[in-house]
């Protein structure tokens, strides 16, 4: 039965073909090119990549974003929300030129103490913002500020869970 499974033609009829196996599996494509294809597809995919957590003690949102400076980064508090906005004017890279734009919002749990949000970047470009929550179900005060993106120069250590 393995062996009628292996054959190209009930690969087909089970509706599978190489390419939903590994993709770039062409035949014409030597495995050297696939490897590299593929590669370079996994990591042009994982840019601009986010995380969210929250906890009993804090919310934390983490946040690829490899490509800004912090002074291209602009985080700040409206309501409930917290918005993180990234900018870059064109410049050069290995294919040509490219500029960057990105808005992302998050909603902020109500139980969160606004006032005492941080946000740091670390060398190799992870945005961490980070919220204490208050005990009690408290609400913190609502209102629009804006948070410095401080530098934090250690490269990220893999986020722990």
């Amino acid at each position: 039965m393995d062996i009628a499974i292996q054959h190209p033609w009930f690969r087909r009829a089970l509706g599978m073909f190489d390419y939903d196996l590994y993709p770039y599996a062409a035949t014409t494509i030597s495995p050297h090119y696939r490897h590299t294809l593929f590669r370079s597809f996994l990591d042009s995919s994982n840019s601009g990549i986010s995380e969210v957590r929250s906890d009993r003690e804090k919310f934390t949102v983490y946040l690829d974003v490899k490509h800004f400076s912090p002074d291209e980064l602009c985080v700040k508090i409206t309501d409930d929300y917290v918005e993180i906005q990234g900018k870059h004017g064109e410049r050069q890279d290995d294919h040509g030129y490219i500029s960057r734009e990105f808005h992302r919002r998050y909603r902020l749990p109500s139980s969160v103490d606004q006032s005492a949000i941080t946000c740091t970047l670390t060398a190799d470009g992870l945005l961490t913002l980070w919220g204490p929550k208050l005990g009690g179900g408290n609400e913190s005060s609502r209102s629009e500020r804006n948070i410095p993106v401080t530098r934090d120069d250690k490269p990220n250590a893999a986020v722990s869970s």
